[in-house]
């Protein structure tokens, strides 16, 4: 391993490292904007020069790598001189519009005008400034090319990481923009990275244009629940809306590493959808319903299992979800425990191989392995038992947690789902949203989404990875571990009382083999191998 010095500062580093990583190393940072550890290094935004000893020129850190003996000056004269003429000029058409810029807050080209610019202009008004037509590059992406720096980051992703190539440029001069290749379109499943990538404003998401000031916003590390890959993502919540404003991907080279897919970086917006969100328990009353509240149904709930259990267990039944936490997977089954029935399943996703791009998974479901690993009899198979029991009498109470079980029957046989829901003396429904499955229920228990609780996933590559709360549930909704603490603690006094999902993680790792020895404190930021 190479022997350098940075600053003066003597550090010892891997071979095939360039001098912005070797820099980072020792809390340097050195300004780039066309690099990007991801994508081929192309040296042509010259924001990064620094001197080297023994070279008559300065040299960009990015393409300069590490070799024994050498010593690198970020902050000398002619360094810092360098980088304040390359701000200069790139500013030169770039117009002044950061007060209405969405990047405005968080832009690299910002923070570097700021602390390595040259603190003035030569050039006198706007109007000097070229301007050109903004356009949209996709139905969700829209281009600025007045404040384009020609980085070329979007053009090298399309090209090196989907491999799609519907990126390029053309023109010369400040008259170069980047451009949709004739014949394609912007469509690929990870094309929103490409407003991740942009240093500056020029790429930007339709959907939220001039929506909201980043520095209003908290920001939360979580992971992706909407496919098994398990992305880790950070959250963009705006405090005085109560919602989810944004979602990025957050770098964990064991998952997704830099990148998230479309469908994670928009869909969240499905899951704030006012209309389709439970917010308070209901009860059926008749051929209607009415709202109720906790005590109340969880009294109603434990009452008539409890019956069902002293005359006929198997008569019970439990189906869970793979989008329910591995605390809240632990929690269901131990509740079907105490009431000693066979019947107990969960669904699960199949994944076809490869994942599309590395990342994007058949399996629509965050916690498949989980239901695998707590010791659920899985899949269709043992799914569709239960509802021929339902069917046929056998099954006279049901326990669906966050799961529509019309999801799982082909169109031909919904009519008879229906039919054996109806012949339920009690079918109780948990779930963040209104389902097929929920329209039947006799009790509807009001759960949350992946936003709003506390817990964790383990994904297809059999990764314990933590999901945070980011928002608060609408309601009176609760998450779904507190709701299965509640009912279990009424059937059985010993053994539900939990007051945090991460005592609940401590009784799976002392029951399930493959969690042995794991918690909340060393699953961490990036998540944590069942596989050694």
């Amino acid at each position: 391993m190479p022997k350098l010095t940075i600053d003066g500062k003597e550090i010892e580093v891997e071979d095939g490292l360039n001098i912005i990583e070797a820099a980072s190393r020792i809390g340097t940072d050195i300004p780039h904007f066309c690099y990007h550890p991801a994508l081929s290094v192309v040296a042509q935004c010259r924001q990064c020069l620094v001197e080297i000893e023994g070279v008559p020129k300065v040299m960009p850190a990015c393409n300069t790598y590490v070799r024994e003996g050498l010593i690198v000056k970020t902050n000398s004269k002619r360094a810092v001189a360098a980088r304040k003429a390359t701000v200069e000029f790139t500013l030169i058409n770039h117009p002044l519009d950061c007060p209405i810029c969405d990047k405005g807050g968080e832009c690299p080209l910002q923070l570097t005008t700021v602390e390595h610019g040259p603190g003035y202009s030569r050039i006198e008004g706007p109007e000097q400034k070229k301007v050109r037509q903004k356009y949209y590059l996709s139905d969700k992406i829209v281009y600025d090319p007045n404040r384009c720096i020609m980085c070329t980051r979007c053009v090298r992703f399309t090209d090196e990481i989907t491999k799609t190539g519907e990126l390029g440029y053309n023109g010369r001069g400040f008259r170069k923009k980047i451009v949709v290749f004739p014949g394609k379109k912007l469509d690929n499943e990870l094309a929103g990275n490409v407003t991740d990538l942009c240093p500056v404003g020029a790429l930007l998401n339709k959907d939220t244009l001039h929506e909201e000031r980043v520095w209003y916003w908290k920001f939360h590390d979580t992971v992706c629940s909407l496919c098994s890959n398990g992305c880790n993502i950070t959250v963009g919540v705006d405090p005085r809306k109560g919602k989810v404003s944004r979602v990025r991907p957050r770098t964990n080279m064991d998952v997704n590493e830099h990148w998230i897919c479309d469908r994670g970086r928009y869909d969240f917006k499905e899951v704030q959808e006012k209309e389709t969100r439970l917010k308070d328990p209901i009860v059926r009353e008749g051929e209607g319903f009415k709202l109720s509240d906790w005590e109340q149904v969880t009294e109603l709930v434990v009452e008539e299992i409890s019956q069902a259990r002293s005359s006929s267990p198997d008569s019970i039944a439990f189906i869970a979800s793979p989008t329910l936490t591995n605390e809240e997977l632990f929690l269901l089954k131990k509740i079907g425990e105490t009431t000693n029935t066979n019947n107990i399943a969960g669904n699960i996703g199949l994944i076809s191989e490869p994942k599309h791009f590395g990342l994007v998974s058949t399996d629509p479901y965050p916690n498949s392995t989980g239901v695998k690993d707590m010791g659920y009899p899985y899949g269709s198979n043992n799914i569709l038992p239960i509802i021929d029991s339902i069917l046929e009498g056998r099954i006279k109470v049901l326990y669906v947690a966050g799961l529509d079980l019309f999801d799982l029957v082909i169109e031909e046989d919904r009519e008879n789902l229906k039919q054996a829901l109806s012949k339920l003396s009690l079918l109780v429904v948990q779930d963040y949203k209104l389902t097929e499955t929920v329209r039947m229920a006799h009790v509807i228990l009001p759960g949350v989404s992946a936003y709003e609780k506390d817990g964790t996933f383990t994904n297809d590559r059999g990764r314990v990875q933590r999901i945070k709360k980011v928002i608060d549930p609408p309601g009176t909704a609760k998450p779904d571990w507190e709701i299965l603490s509640f009912v279990g603690s009424k059937l059985q006094k010993q053994g539900f009382d939990y007051s945090d999902p991460s005592e609940i993680m401590l009784d799976i790792a002392k029951n399930i083999p493959t969690y042995e020895g794991i918690n909340y404190d060393n699953i961490g930021a990036l998540g944590v191998s069942t596989r050694g």
